[in-house]
């Protein structure tokens, strides 16, 4: 009888480890198939700041379009330069926009300082681009530009702009760097006098002094 009761239980131990041996090689091979993979659409939605976002996630929907910007108020002073409380409204560019700070340095002529001005404006629903086009107006002829092909679009500091000449006029040289920012847009303009070679089809303007000093401004913006 006890020899039974042991075989009994010596078949049940074998038994018991059969089946977790089944159970543990079941719960291996799953965790190292894959499962089946859904690839998302390759389309993508353009957002207000003219940037395009594509679908992710199980759900594959858009991504969130970037609402990022920053408050104009807390931007540093510009290298060299000193603000003016009381901005000048009288402007060659974005006459539509509101400046919102606007940064000035003495010139070889006195009477006309170099200006760095920041604008502002809501993207509206034609989109940054359009808005883009809109509001800028070439000088001394006040002519409105065409297409947003006649801007370079330029990367500085990890932000994208569109930037245009705006005026090449007795020795005055105005540049503007647009940025869309999610729901709003910005203009930085730089106006530098005392450019003795403005009238030469090989002027580099950005490599004008008070151009770079924009453009290395423009590279800490957050």
């Amino acid at each position: 009888m006890l020899d039974f009761l042991n075989m009994k239980q010596l078949l049940m131990g074998v038994v018991l480890l059969v089946l977790l041996g089944i159970a543990g090689f079941f719960y291996r091979n799953a965790l190292q198939t894959p499962g089946p993979i859904t690839a998302c659409p390759l389309d993508a939605m353009v957002c207000p700041d003219g940037s395009s976002v594509g679908r992710v996630g199980p759900a594959c929907a858009f991504a969130p379009c970037p609402t990022n910007s920053f408050n104009a108020s807390t931007l540093s002073v510009p290298e060299g330069y000193t603000e003016n409380p009381n901005p000048n409204v009288n402007m060659n560019a974005g006459g539509d926009m509101t400046i919102v700070r606007e940064f000035t340095k003495p010139s070889a002529s006195l009477s006309v300082p170099h200006v760095i001005r920041v604008h502002h404006l809501g993207v509206s629903a034609e989109g940054a681009e359009a808005d883009i086009v809109r509001t800028t107006r070439l000088q001394p002829a006040d002519m409105a530009t065409e297409s947003i092909d006649q801007f370079e679009k330029v990367t500085i500091g990890g932000h994208t702009f569109y930037s245009i000449v705006i005026e090449r006029f007795e020795a005055q040289v105005e540049s503007a760097y647009y940025l869309p920012m999610g729901e709003d847009l910005y203009l930085f303009t730089v106006i530098e006098r005392d450019v003795t070679d403005w009238m030469e089809p090989t002027l580099s303007v950005k490599n004008l002094p008070e151009h770079a000093t924009l453009r290395a401004w423009l590279a800490t913006l957050p």
